[in-house]
């Protein structure tokens, strides 16, 4: 490597034209072509792109207008396609697919969000009734009636006991 290289790569500030990188900046390469300016290339791009990298490259002249018309305003239609769709909620296909009761992690994890993202979608779409808070858990299940919680705290309570319901007599 002589002099005129390394000036050549200080003054592209030891990086890779092409990609960027700094990574052993002292095995870089200058390719030179005759009707372009010294490129600084990385071992990398040098061996993808060979002496013909694409930074620098003169491109063809635009050709230019033959005459000038106003743009004509865009239609309904055009405007409705140009707009990007809304993507898809992730959090709420992922709750979809969780059976039961889950935690902010577990709808986290399953959504591919963080875990105070999540916290703050799961209150909003309580908010809306979408899912409800049980204990530290959320559900998406409706809420129990009184008459179902109160049989379950029932049974919670007593552990070896069964209920035993008002049956008709069979004679």
């Amino acid at each position: 490597m002589n002099a005129e290289d390394l000036t050549e790569i200080e003054r592209a500030g030891r990086r890779c034209g092409v990609c960027r990188s700094q990574r052993a900046w002292r095995r870089f390469h200058i390719v030179r072509r005759g009707d372009r300016e010294p490129v600084v290339v990385c071992g990398s791009c040098r061996a993808r792109f060979g002496e013909d990298p694409p930074v620098a490259r003169t491109s063809a002249p635009a050709p230019a207008p033959a005459a000038h018309e106003p743009p004509s305003p865009a239609t309904p239609r055009e405007s409705e396609h140009r707009r990007a769709k809304p993507a898809p909620d992730r959090l709420r296909a992922a709750l979809s697919e969780i059976p039961g009761t889950f935690s902010t992690a577990m709808a986290a994890r399953a959504a591919g969000l963080s875990n105070d993202k999540t916290l703050t979608r799961l209150k909003d779409l309580a908010e809306r009734g979408d899912v409800h808070r049980v204990g530290n858990r959320w559900s998406t299940e409706s809420p129990p009636s009184d008459l179902a919680a109160a049989i379950d705290r029932l049974e919670a309570r007593t552990s070896n006991l069964r209920i035993v319901r008002d049956r008709a007599r069979v004679s």
